[in-house]
């Protein structure tokens, strides 16, 4: 190629995308933004399900290092760590599903919600942040991947965006064929100093939920440290269960 046809297209401008491009790349980097946002309670809660494995297995050593090793005791120590090892791998297969969701799978929505939390309290809680969760009594059925799309993500943006240490109030109902579900940000009576920022990644932004929200279908409203949802209630199905613990 010519040096005047390098300096043409150098000069050229950058396509523009197209606009279903454009929010196609918006939701890609939101979904992605989450999942980073997430990996550390992942990656801990991973490792905390493979932790009494090793620790039966040090035990399990040392025992048949023994002069005379207890049979009894060692036939016990490997039932238990194959019970355990059981366990852990079906922990960590379901944590996958975090990274490669499955289509169509449901669930009860305050048990979907009791999901987020179990991964995001946490970290939540030393930012300074509490979370105040009423939705354990609501059982119509939702779509699992767009609660947990919508719930990490709403968490993220209320807390990322707010000043001070604050109580997130988590409320749900159902009426007919669909599911409502709240974020409140409340201020904490107590509360001293600034909020901690995530040190993971970058703050989730109300773009980036609006984005998820329209991929999920969702219904949402944003209002002054507020956020409500609106899901479609599926027909009940026999989907596996996929939680944990």
């Amino acid at each position: 190629m010519s040096s005047a046809a390098l300096h043409a297209l150098e000069a050229a401008p950058a396509a523009r995308p197209a606009p279903d491009d454009a929010a196609s790349l918006a939701e890609e980097a939101a979904r992605y933004a989450v999942l980073r946002r997430m990996g550390s309670a992942i990656r801990h809660q991973i490792a905390g399900s493979l932790q009494p494995v090793s620790m039966v297995a040090s035990l399990l050593e040392r025992r048949v290092q023994a002069p005379a090793p207890n049979m009894d005791a060692l036939r016990r120590n490997c039932s238990e760590m194959n019970t355990l090892a059981r366990s852990a791998s079906s922990e960590c297969v379901a944590l996958m599903g975090w990274l490669a969701p499955h289509e169509g799978e449901q669930v009860a929505l305050g048990a979907g919600v009791a999901d987020c939390l179990h991964l995001l309290t946490t970290e939540l809680s030393f930012r300074g942040f509490t979370v105040l969760d009423t939705t354990q009594a609501v059982h119509a059925r939702v779509a699992r991947l767009g609660l947990r799309t919508l719930v990490p993500a709403c968490l993220m943006a209320l807390t990322d965006a707010a000043a001070a240490p604050s109580q997130v109030r988590i409320e749900a109902n159902a009426e007919g064929a669909v599911a409502h579900l709240s974020m409140v940000l409340v201020p904490a009576p107590d509360a001293e100093g600034a909020a901690q920022r995530a040190k993971a990644y970058r703050p989730l932004t109300w773009s980036d939920v609006t984005a998820l929200a329209q991929a999920e279908g969702v219904d949402l409203q944003l209002g002054p440290q507020t956020v409500r949802m609106q899901f479609d209630v599926q027909p009940a199905t026999d989907d596996k269960d996929v939680r944990w613990g």
